[in-house]
């Protein structure tokens, strides 16, 4: 039977809920006049439901890997066979139909690039192709789906592409590919058992440590360039909002580079 526990463990909402949270206030630097409007709703929510279709997809095509590790086998419903592969499927693919729909009433060019970005995420973890299991190419696409995509999404909802996405970018970028790096990290081993040969395979502890100072950098440099760029009307409110994101993103990584560099 579902029930609220599983289907929070299966969606892994906690994993990404503070990251598409970050939606809200990406709006007001983006588009303060449209913060409280029906489009921020509709943004908020499907990036949302497409990021939960994007997490459930790869633990229904995880899950026998996901067995084989008993951390993982509790935190999987679909390994620990408390949905069956059917349900799973459904949940996921049901996500995917609420975030697409939302799409929808903003523009059909948004539709489409929420369907490019599911599109993404589905042969991320298909089996047949499976991106995750390449190296090099895990990186690329999940900065594109789960980062590149994802800010377009939002960012193109409200205003037309100009050169102030460049310091977002520059912050987006270097995020998803530390969160996919520790993510990789974190399933090293069980990683290993089922041979899935993945970038962080392919690094040294050292060239780790190296590229994630390096990424860290940029990330500071896209926060710097952020806070010069915001108009001088709006400057006091925003510069707080973007600083106080700002270290509260940089002690997530933090936090997470120290269990792994």
């Amino acid at each position: 039977m579902l029930s609220v526990d599983i289907l929070v463990r299966f969606t892994r909402v906690k994993d990404y809920l503070p990251v598409v949270l970050l939606v809200i206030p990406l709006v007001f630097l983006i588009s303060p006049v449209n913060l409280f409007t029906s489009k921020t709703v509709i943004i908020f929510f499907s990036n949302l439901f497409l990021t939960a279709f994007c997490f459930t997809f790869n633990d229904v095509e995880d899950a026998e890997d996901d067995f084989l590790d008993l951390e993982k086998r509790g935190r999987n419903p679909v390994a620990s066979g408390e949905l069956s592969f059917w349900q799973g499927y459904f949940i996921s693919f049901l996500l995917l139909s609420l975030g697409l729909s939302l799409l929808v009433f903003i523009s059909y060019q948004i539709f489409l690039l929420g369907v490019i970005m599911s599109l993404m995420g589905f042969i991320y973890s298909w089996k047949p192709l499976r991106l995750k299991s390449i190296p090099l190419v895990d990186v690329i696409s999940h900065v594109i789906f789960l980062g590149v995509l994802q800010f377009l999404i939002t960012y193109l909802t409200f205003r037309l592409p100009d050169y102030s996405m460049i310091p977002f970018l520059m912050i987006i970028i270097p995020f998803s590919v530390l969160i996919e790096l520790f993510g990789e990290l974190k399933d090293y081993e069980v990683d290993k058992k089922t041979n899935i040969n993945n970038s962080i395979q392919n690094l040294s502890r050292f060239k780790i440590k190296i590229f994630t100072l390096s990424l860290l950098g940029t990330i500071v440099i896209g926060f710097s360039l952020v806070l010069y760029t915001i108009p001088p009307e709006f400057r006091a409110f925003n510069f707080s909002i973007t600083l106080l994101v700002g270290i509260i993103g940089l002690i997530r990584i933090g936090r997470r580079a120290r269990q792994y560099i």
